[in-house]
């Protein structure tokens, strides 16, 4: 049996200004073997990088680590804010199910 997968729908490879936040989204979709969105998947958003990322608190609790559910279409997204250190940014997604599908990273840079 084929498995879902999640993949990188839009906002990789992004650049902005070190202490604001990414043009764009970083858009994530889960779908099925058919290629259908998965809707009312948690898809976890996790950052990581030598910028010191953050999400937006609320309602991110910790700053780091960003939940949402899939829409209709399966899209999840969010938009990380760097603070004020130039590197780079990574975004670490994973979807929560059982069998989980591979997870994906989006790589943006803070100038």
């Amino acid at each position: 049996m084929a498995e879902s997968t999640l993949t990188i729908y839009a906002g990789d490879d992004q650049r902005t200004l070190a202490g604001t936040p990414f043009p764009e989204p970083c858009v994530a979709r889960v779908v099925d073997p058919d290629g259908a969105g998965l809707e009312g998947i948690e898809v976890s958003f996790t950052l990581r990088g030598s910028a010191a990322p953050v999400f937006p608190t609320p309602p991110s609790l910790d700053g780091i680590s960003w939940h949402a559910i899939t829409s209709s279409e399966g899209i999840a997204a969010t938009i990380p804010i760097t603070p004020f250190f130039v590197g780079t940014v990574e975004v670490h997604v994973t979807a929560e199910m059982i069998p989980g599908p591979d997870p994906i990273d989006f790589n943006l840079n803070a100038t």
